[in-house]
């Protein structure tokens, strides 16, 4: 499956100073850790995770919608977290840390608005969290892993 890129307008994004970035991460999607490739995205997973700036959140523990996301300040190192607001690990006084191409899909995809607040594109947790879910089994899996290893 091809990774959704999106277009990046850092002039609006600069101007606003990055609001969403400081009220929420955006939410990645297995595409972002090789999906469909099961072993890339289990690599890609771990790394990330073993990082201690990527969390699993979810909506849903009982209905396994589970979803990755970047940490929020403060609570890096957090294999599991389901805190509703902070601002994003990566968010720094210029603007994101990391590479467009590299940022979540709900980052890449979102279309910024100087004048009023900034279209999601759909990328609702609720959304994201059943894309999420025919590899949510690779997901808890490394999950786990790095949490027991910590």
């Amino acid at each position: 499956m091809k990774k959704n890129i999106g277009i990046e307008i850092p002039g609006i994004c600069k101007a606003c100073g990055g609001k969403c970035c400081k009220t929420f991460p955006g939410l990645a999607t297995p595409e972002d850790f090789g999906a469909p490739d099961r072993d890339l995205m289990r690599e890609k997973l771990l790394k990330a995770l073993i990082s201690g700036r990527w969390t699993v959140d979810w909506v849903d523990q009982d209905a396994e919608l589970y979803f990755v996301r970047p940490a929020i300040k403060g609570f890096e190192g957090s294999v599991f977290d389901h805190a509703y607001n902070g601002e994003c690990t990566f968010l720094t006084n210029t603007g994101c840390e990391l590479d467009f191409s590299e940022r979540p899909e709900s980052c890449r995809m979102l279309i910024p608005k100087l004048e009023e607040r900034c279209d999601p594109q759909g990328y609702t947790r609720m959304y994201v969290s059943k894309i999420w879910k025919d590899y949510v089994d690779v997901l808890i899996d490394v999950a786990i892993e790095v949490e027991n290893s910590q």
